[in-house]
């Protein structure tokens, strides 16, 4: 159960019972294939502690809804007092993410519904726990299951990791298509991309999932882009500008910037929902010409 199980057949086997099992387990996998294209898990960790992980993942999961009115859901994945829905303005909630993933054993959309926190814009929330001593029991695989389920619900699904390669941490990343590392211009901050980087690879992930985003980017900053690039062994895949002001006031308020935003800062966000929406598309659009080819080449042979 805990590994998401939800059919089981008891001894002594009944032929009936087979047939009936199949047939429940058919109809999920036709409704799941009515629902389309699984949607994009995008997870984004910090470097170390203080480089904008949270503002980063809560503008770029509400500029994905904003644009295309899509269907996108943000899963604050802090063990405890996390700020997504502080900054977002909605209030707490009083259960939160991993409390569903302690729930994977009967995880559907009606015990999803009672966890969600709603956004003016439409964007849903997951929250983490609001004590500092919050205590789950939630396993890597039922956090995965659990992914697995969003992913089926929501076009994307935006996960707000802590600092540091966790259990909980590394089950998200298993689920994810994108990967973002959130590091900032100064040395610790480099070198801990290094070895996150070295781990992930020494885990078997690709490193087309993973990207490297620097935030508070700056051309007269301590350090030059050449010798970050230089010191990862690979290009940075974005650059966000030092808007500290600016993100600081909207922290401040629970008033986000709001997504179209003319500023720098809003213009890279922009960007960046944008190459995932667009890539999004075309995964679709692939889909659908494989499944006509497909349906095609049954009718030609009569399969």
């Amino acid at each position: 159960m805990r590994a998401g199980c939800t059919e089981y057949l008891l001894k002594p086997v009944q032929h009936e019972r087979v047939l009936d099992g199949l047939a429940r387990v058919e109809a999920k996998q036709k409704k799941k294939a009515r629902t389309g294209v699984r949607g994009k898990v995008i997870t984004l960790v910090g470097a170390k502690g203080g480089t904008g992980v949270t503002s980063l993942a809560l503008h770029l999961a509400l500029e994905l809804t904003h644009e295309g009115k899509r269907k996108c859901l943000l899963v604050d994945q802090h063990a405890a007092l996390g700020d997504a829905s502080l900054y977002l303005g909605t209030g707490r909630h009083q259960y939160s993410f991993y409390e569903l993933a302690s729930n994977a054993d009967r995880l559907d959309e009606e015990l999803l519904r009672g966890f969600l926190l709603h956004h003016n814009s439409g964007l849903h929330l997951l929250d983490s726990p609001e004590t500092v001593d919050a205590i789950h029991g939630a396993l890597p695989s039922a956090v995965e299951h659990t992914l697995a389920f969003l992913a089926d619900t929501y076009q994307f699904v935006v996960v707000d990791c802590p600092p540091g390669l966790t259990d909980g941490t590394r089950a998200c990343i298993s689920q994810s298509d994108h990967v973002a590392i959130v590091m900032t211009a100064e040395l610790p901050s480099v070198r801990n991309t290094v070895r996150y980087m070295e781990h992930l690879s020494r885990l078997g992930y690709s490193s087309s999932s993973i990207h490297i985003v620097l935030n508070r980017h700056s051309k007269k900053g301590p350090l030059s882009d050449d010798r970050i690039e230089k010191a990862l062994g690979r290009e940075i895949s974005l650059r966000v500008p030092n808007s500290y002001n600016e993100v600081i006031r909207a922290i401040n308020t629970g008033a986000p910037i709001p997504s179209g935003s003319k500023s720098d800062f809003g213009a890279a966000i922009h960007k960046w929902a944008h190459e995932l929406a667009t890539s999004e598309n075309n995964k679709a659009k692939a889909k659908v010409t494989a499944a006509a080819h497909s349906g095609g080449m049954r009718a030609l042979f009569g399969t």
